[in-house]
C-alpha cells in the first residue's frame, strides 16, 4: 500500500503543476509582447478526479516559461488523500515539461505514509504510452518504519503493479543493529 502511495503521491504532486498549463498564455500577434515567464507566489493546488479530491497541497512559488511548457516549483507539499491516514510528499525544488508531463523532484523528496517514510534526493515521473508511468532514481533511497530502515542506490517504482525495486547492493537494518 505505501509502495502505491508513495508513488501516487509523487505523481500527484508533480502532476498538480499539470494543471497550470492552462495558465500558459498563447503568443498574440502584433507589437504586444509577453513577459518570459509567469510567476505565482504562495500557490495552493487542488486535484480533482470527478467529484473527487485526490491530492491538495502548497507551493512557495511556481514559474511557468510562456514560450516553452517548463514549470519549476519550490517548496512543495503535496497531501494525497487515502483511507485511513494521508500521504504526504515533500521536495524542495520539482521541475517539468508540462507538454510531456515529466517532472523531476529534487533537494531532498521525501514521502511519509502512516509511519513510512521514505527519502531521496531525486525522483523523475515519466508518463507511458498507456497514460500509466514510472517513477524512478539512480540515487541512493531510504525507506523506514519504525525500527526497520531499507537502503538501496537507484529504484524503480511502478504504479499498476504497486511495486518498488531497490537497485543494489541493499541494505536492511533494524534499531539496535550494528552499522
Amino acid at each position: 500500500m505505501f509502495k502505491r502511495a508513495w508513488t501516487m503521491a509523487l505523481i500527484a504532486g508533480t502532476a498538480a503543476l499539470g494543471f497550470l498549463s492552462a495558465c500558459k498564455s498563447s503568443q498574440k500577434s502584433g507589437s504586444t509582447a509577453l513577459a518570459p515567464e509567469l510567476k505565482l507566489e504562495r500557490v495552493h493546488f487542488r486535484v480533482w478526479r470527478g467529484d473527487a479530491l485526490r491530492v491538495s497541497g502548497d507551493a512557495a512559488q511556481v514559474v511557468i516559461r510562456r514560450d516553452t511548457s517548463h514549470a519549476a516549483a519550490s517548496e512543495v507539499r503535496a497531501e494525497l488523500t487515502a483511507e485511513g491516514t494521508p500521504v504526504v510528499v515533500t521536495a524542495p525544488s520539482v521541475e517539468g515539461d508540462l507538454s510531456t508531463q515529466e517532472f523531476t523532484g529534487t533537494g531532498g523528496v521525501v514521502v511519509t505514509h502512516a509511519g513510512e517514510r521514505a527519502t531521496t534526493d531525486r525522483a523523475r515521473y515519466v508518463p507511458g504510452p498507456s497514460g500509466h508511468g514510472l517513477v524512478t532514481g539512480r540515487d541512493a533511497v531510504t525507506v523506514e518504519r519504525g525500527d526497520l530502515r531499507l537502503e538501496g542506490v537507484g529504484f524503480t517504482f511502478d504504479p499498476l503493479a504497486g511495486d518498488l525495486q531497490l537497485g543494489g547492493p541493499v541494505r536492511t537494518r533494524s534499531a539496535g543493529a550494528p552499522r
